[in-house]
Protein backbone atom coordinates (compact mmCIF):
# COMPACT_ATOMS: atom_id res chain seq x y z
CA UNK A 1 0.00 0.00 0.00
CA UNK A 2 1.28 3.54 -0.81
CA UNK A 3 0.57 6.64 1.31
CA UNK A 4 -1.65 8.97 -0.19
CA UNK A 5 -0.09 12.02 1.26
CA UNK A 6 3.75 11.15 0.65
CA UNK A 7 3.40 8.87 -2.00
CA UNK A 8 6.00 6.44 -0.29
CA UNK A 9 5.57 2.64 0.99
CA UNK A 10 5.69 1.94 4.90
CA UNK A 11 8.24 0.37 6.34
CA UNK A 12 7.84 -3.70 7.11
CA UNK A 13 7.83 -4.07 11.05
CA UNK A 14 10.66 -5.22 12.16
CA UNK A 15 10.74 -8.83 14.16
CA UNK A 16 11.67 -8.71 18.04
CA UNK A 17 12.95 -11.37 19.31
CA UNK A 18 12.52 -12.27 22.70
CA UNK A 19 15.48 -12.33 25.06
CA UNK A 20 16.35 -15.58 27.30
CA UNK A 21 16.64 -14.61 30.76
CA UNK A 22 19.37 -16.54 31.97
CA UNK A 23 18.95 -19.69 34.80
CA UNK A 24 19.23 -19.02 38.14
CA UNK A 25 22.35 -20.68 39.75
CA UNK A 26 20.95 -24.15 41.57
CA UNK A 27 21.36 -23.72 45.41
CA UNK A 28 23.57 -25.12 47.11
CA UNK A 29 22.60 -28.34 49.52
CA UNK A 30 22.11 -27.79 53.39
CA UNK A 31 24.90 -29.09 55.02
CA UNK A 32 23.56 -32.62 57.25
CA UNK A 33 23.28 -31.70 60.91
CA UNK A 34 26.42 -32.99 62.93
CA UNK A 35 25.30 -35.64 65.56
CA UNK A 36 26.37 -34.34 69.05
CA UNK A 37 28.48 -36.03 70.73
CA UNK A 38 27.68 -37.60 74.36
CA UNK A 39 28.03 -35.11 77.16
CA UNK A 40 28.18 -31.70 74.88
CA UNK A 41 24.73 -31.25 75.22
CA UNK A 42 23.33 -27.76 76.51
CA UNK A 43 22.52 -27.85 80.46
CA UNK A 44 18.97 -27.40 80.78
CA UNK A 45 17.45 -24.04 81.88
CA UNK A 46 15.93 -23.74 85.48
CA UNK A 47 12.24 -23.89 85.76
CA UNK A 48 11.08 -20.59 86.65
CA UNK A 49 10.04 -19.67 90.28
CA UNK A 50 6.04 -18.97 90.76
CA UNK A 51 4.80 -16.02 91.09
CA UNK A 52 3.35 -14.12 94.07
CA UNK A 53 -0.12 -14.56 94.59
CA UNK A 54 -1.82 -11.28 95.14
CA UNK A 55 -2.50 -11.91 98.60
CA UNK A 56 1.30 -12.60 99.13
CA UNK A 57 2.28 -9.57 97.20
CA UNK A 58 -0.37 -7.62 98.94
CA UNK A 59 1.02 -8.75 102.25
CA UNK A 60 4.50 -7.95 101.43
CA UNK A 61 3.67 -4.40 100.87
CA UNK A 62 1.44 -4.02 103.94
CA UNK A 63 2.24 -0.65 105.73
CA UNK A 64 1.99 -0.97 109.29
CA UNK A 65 -1.16 1.14 110.60
CA UNK A 66 -1.54 3.93 113.41
CA UNK A 67 -2.70 0.87 115.94
CA UNK A 68 1.23 -1.03 114.89
CA UNK A 69 2.77 2.20 115.53
CA UNK A 70 1.08 3.31 118.66
CA UNK A 71 1.65 -0.43 120.06
CA UNK A 72 5.58 0.05 118.80
CA UNK A 73 5.86 3.38 120.76
CA UNK A 74 4.38 2.05 123.76
CA UNK A 75 6.75 -0.95 123.51
CA UNK A 76 9.73 1.78 123.64
CA UNK A 77 8.64 3.55 125.96
CA UNK A 78 8.13 0.17 128.25
CA UNK A 79 11.97 -1.14 127.44
CA UNK A 80 13.02 2.45 128.19
CA UNK A 81 11.26 2.97 131.73
CA UNK A 82 13.01 -0.64 132.47
CA UNK A 83 16.49 0.86 131.52
CA UNK A 84 16.13 3.87 133.75
CA UNK A 85 15.67 1.76 136.55
CA UNK A 86 17.42 -0.82 136.17
CA UNK A 87 15.38 -3.51 137.71
CA UNK A 88 15.79 -6.91 136.41
CA UNK A 89 12.13 -8.67 134.58
CA UNK A 90 10.61 -10.19 137.81
CA UNK A 91 10.14 -14.28 136.94
CA UNK A 92 12.70 -13.84 134.15
CA UNK A 93 14.70 -17.36 133.10
CA UNK A 94 19.01 -17.33 133.31
CA UNK A 95 20.17 -16.90 130.19
CA UNK A 96 21.59 -19.43 128.00
CA UNK A 97 24.60 -19.34 125.11
CA UNK A 98 22.37 -19.03 122.19
CA UNK A 99 19.01 -18.99 124.08
CA UNK A 100 16.42 -16.13 123.12
CA UNK A 101 15.21 -14.05 125.85
CA UNK A 102 11.24 -14.83 126.52
CA UNK A 103 8.50 -12.02 125.75
CA UNK A 104 7.47 -10.76 128.84
CA UNK A 105 4.49 -8.34 129.74
CA UNK A 106 5.29 -5.01 129.70
CA UNK A 107 8.89 -6.17 130.02
CA UNK A 108 8.90 -7.67 133.05
CA UNK A 109 6.02 -10.19 133.95
CA UNK A 110 6.37 -13.77 132.74
CA UNK A 111 3.00 -15.61 131.54
CA UNK A 112 4.59 -18.88 130.98
CA UNK A 113 4.85 -19.86 135.47
CA UNK A 114 1.10 -18.75 135.55
CA UNK A 115 -1.12 -21.36 136.18
CA UNK A 116 -5.30 -21.80 135.75
CA UNK A 117 -6.54 -23.59 138.17
CA UNK A 118 -10.50 -23.83 138.05
CA UNK A 119 -10.87 -26.56 134.90
CA UNK A 120 -14.17 -25.38 133.70
CA UNK A 121 -12.48 -21.67 132.37
CA UNK A 122 -9.09 -22.77 131.56
CA UNK A 123 -9.83 -22.82 127.49
CA UNK A 124 -11.14 -19.81 127.65
CA UNK A 125 -8.27 -17.59 129.18
CA UNK A 126 -5.58 -16.86 126.77
CA UNK A 127 -1.74 -16.65 128.20
CA UNK A 128 0.05 -16.07 125.30
CA UNK A 129 3.24 -14.22 125.64
CA UNK A 130 2.92 -10.49 124.77
CA UNK A 131 5.28 -7.33 125.61
CA UNK A 132 2.02 -4.97 125.09
CA UNK A 133 -1.32 -6.20 125.08
CA UNK A 134 -2.35 -4.75 122.26
CA UNK A 135 -4.09 -6.87 119.47
CA UNK A 136 -4.95 -3.92 116.93
CA UNK A 137 -8.54 -4.89 116.85
CA UNK A 138 -7.72 -8.42 114.66
CA UNK A 139 -10.12 -10.07 117.09
CA UNK A 140 -13.02 -7.81 116.87
CA UNK A 141 -14.80 -8.99 113.93
CA UNK A 142 -14.73 -12.78 114.53
CA UNK A 143 -17.70 -14.28 116.53
CA UNK A 144 -16.58 -15.95 119.93
CA UNK A 145 -12.82 -14.98 119.14
CA UNK A 146 -12.52 -13.63 122.87
CA UNK A 147 -11.16 -16.67 124.17
CA UNK A 148 -8.50 -16.29 122.23
CA UNK A 149 -7.46 -13.07 123.27
CA UNK A 150 -5.02 -12.11 126.27
CA UNK A 151 -6.67 -12.02 129.38
CA UNK A 152 -4.88 -8.83 130.31
CA UNK A 153 -6.28 -7.13 127.05
CA UNK A 154 -9.85 -8.20 128.08
CA UNK A 155 -9.44 -6.10 131.03
CA UNK A 156 -7.80 -2.86 129.56
CA UNK A 157 -10.35 -3.50 127.26
CA UNK A 158 -13.30 -3.87 129.77
CA UNK A 159 -12.21 -0.62 131.36
CA UNK A 160 -12.27 1.57 128.80
CA UNK A 161 -16.38 1.03 128.57
CA UNK A 162 -17.02 3.21 131.14
CA UNK A 163 -17.84 6.33 130.19
CA UNK A 164 -15.03 8.68 130.91
CA UNK A 165 -12.54 6.41 129.36
CA UNK A 166 -14.10 5.29 126.53
CA UNK A 167 -11.41 4.79 123.30
CA UNK A 168 -8.54 6.20 125.84
CA UNK A 169 -6.81 2.52 125.79
CA UNK A 170 -3.02 3.94 126.15
CA UNK A 171 -4.54 5.70 129.59
CA UNK A 172 -6.02 1.73 130.15
CA UNK A 173 -2.66 -0.29 130.04
CA UNK A 174 -0.66 2.95 132.12
CA UNK A 175 -3.79 2.27 134.69
CA UNK A 176 -3.25 -1.96 134.22
CA UNK A 177 0.49 -1.88 134.82
CA UNK A 178 0.62 0.60 137.53
CA UNK A 179 -1.78 -1.73 139.62
CA UNK A 180 0.00 -4.95 138.72
CA UNK A 181 3.13 -2.92 140.25
CA UNK A 182 1.08 -2.39 143.40
CA UNK A 183 -0.02 -5.96 143.62
CA UNK A 184 3.09 -7.53 143.31
CA UNK A 185 4.41 -4.79 145.98
CA UNK A 186 1.71 -5.94 147.92
CA UNK A 187 1.53 -9.85 147.36
CA UNK A 188 4.65 -10.72 146.36
CA UNK A 189 2.85 -12.62 143.28
CA UNK A 190 2.95 -12.85 139.20
CA UNK A 191 -0.04 -10.11 138.96
CA UNK A 192 -0.87 -12.30 136.32
CA UNK A 193 -1.58 -15.02 138.51
CA UNK A 194 -3.77 -13.04 141.00
CA UNK A 195 -6.08 -11.61 137.46
CA UNK A 196 -6.60 -15.52 136.79
CA UNK A 197 -7.42 -16.57 140.40
CA UNK A 198 -9.83 -12.94 140.77
CA UNK A 199 -11.62 -14.13 137.69
CA UNK A 200 -12.11 -17.74 138.69
CA UNK A 201 -13.97 -16.26 142.13
CA UNK A 202 -15.73 -13.57 140.56
CA UNK A 203 -17.81 -15.69 137.70
CA UNK A 204 -21.14 -16.91 138.81
CA UNK A 205 -21.83 -20.77 138.18
CA UNK A 206 -25.15 -20.33 137.95
CA UNK A 207 -28.04 -17.99 136.59
CA UNK A 208 -31.62 -17.46 136.13
CA UNK A 209 -33.47 -17.05 132.92
CA UNK A 210 -36.72 -16.40 132.38
CA UNK A 211 -39.92 -18.76 131.02
CA UNK A 212 -43.13 -17.72 129.77
CA UNK A 213 -46.25 -20.62 130.96
CA UNK A 214 -49.22 -19.43 130.11
CA UNK A 215 -48.58 -15.56 130.10
CA UNK A 216 -46.61 -15.44 133.40
CA UNK A 217 -43.15 -14.91 133.44
CA UNK A 218 -41.33 -18.17 135.61
CA UNK A 219 -37.39 -17.59 136.77
CA UNK A 220 -35.90 -20.95 136.13
CA UNK A 221 -32.01 -21.74 137.12
CA UNK A 222 -29.55 -22.55 134.41
CA UNK A 223 -25.87 -23.03 134.27
CA UNK A 224 -23.21 -20.96 133.40
CA UNK A 225 -21.62 -21.20 130.21
CA UNK A 226 -17.25 -21.05 130.38
CA UNK A 227 -16.90 -17.63 128.16
CA UNK A 228 -19.66 -16.55 129.62
CA UNK A 229 -17.97 -16.95 133.41
CA UNK A 230 -14.95 -15.03 132.00
CA UNK A 231 -16.93 -12.16 130.38
CA UNK A 232 -19.17 -11.74 133.74
CA UNK A 233 -16.28 -11.57 136.00
CA UNK A 234 -14.18 -9.24 134.06
CA UNK A 235 -17.55 -6.81 134.16
CA UNK A 236 -18.45 -6.84 137.70
CA UNK A 237 -14.19 -6.59 138.43
CA UNK A 238 -14.40 -3.06 136.48
CA UNK A 239 -18.07 -1.93 137.91
CA UNK A 240 -16.18 -2.15 141.20
CA UNK A 241 -13.21 -0.71 140.32
CA UNK A 242 -15.85 2.55 138.71
CA UNK A 243 -17.80 2.27 142.02
CA UNK A 244 -14.86 2.39 144.37
CA UNK A 245 -13.22 5.25 142.19
CA UNK A 246 -16.60 7.13 141.83
CA UNK A 247 -16.20 10.84 143.73
CA UNK A 248 -13.44 9.81 145.72
CA UNK A 249 -9.41 10.87 145.50
CA UNK A 250 -8.15 7.00 145.62
CA UNK A 251 -6.40 6.57 142.32
CA UNK A 252 -7.81 4.03 140.12
CA UNK A 253 -4.84 2.11 139.53
CA UNK A 254 -4.78 1.47 143.84
CA UNK A 255 -8.99 0.45 143.60
CA UNK A 256 -7.84 -1.87 141.13
CA UNK A 257 -5.19 -3.69 142.68
CA UNK A 258 -7.67 -3.80 145.88
CA UNK A 259 -10.26 -5.15 143.60
CA UNK A 260 -8.30 -7.69 142.40
CA UNK A 261 -6.42 -8.85 145.48
CA UNK A 262 -9.86 -9.60 147.36
CA UNK A 263 -11.40 -10.98 144.37
CA UNK A 264 -8.60 -13.36 144.44
CA UNK A 265 -8.97 -14.14 148.00
CA UNK A 266 -12.37 -14.79 147.75
CA UNK A 267 -13.36 -12.10 150.17
CA UNK A 268 -16.90 -11.38 150.11
CA UNK A 269 -16.45 -7.58 151.02
CA UNK A 270 -15.58 -7.17 147.58
CA UNK A 271 -17.81 -5.87 144.95
CA UNK A 272 -17.19 -8.51 142.28
CA UNK A 273 -17.52 -11.42 144.79
CA UNK A 274 -21.04 -9.61 146.34
CA UNK A 275 -22.35 -9.41 142.87
CA UNK A 276 -21.34 -13.23 142.22
CA UNK A 277 -22.91 -14.92 145.29
CA UNK A 278 -26.02 -12.65 144.88
CA UNK A 279 -25.94 -13.65 141.29
CA UNK A 280 -25.82 -17.46 142.53
CA UNK A 281 -28.41 -17.13 145.43
CA UNK A 282 -31.29 -15.74 143.24
CA UNK A 283 -30.72 -18.80 141.23
CA UNK A 284 -30.53 -21.53 143.76
CA UNK A 285 -33.96 -20.23 145.43
CA UNK A 286 -35.29 -20.46 141.41
CA UNK A 287 -34.50 -24.30 141.31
Amino acid sequence: MVDEETGAKPEKPVKVEPVEKPEKPARKPKPEKQVKAEGTEKPEKPARKPKATKGEAAGKAEKPGKAEKAAEKMLEKVIAEAAVKGEAPAGAPAKEEGEKTPRLLFNRWDLNEVEVTDPGIKRYINLQSMIVPHSSGRLSTQQFAKSEMLIVERLINRLMQNEMNTGKKHMAIRITREAFEIINRKTKKNPVQVLVDAVAQAGPREETVRLKYGGINVPKSVDTAPLRRVNTALMFICNGVYAATHKNRKYVSDCLADELIAAAKGDTKCYSVSKKEERERVAKASR
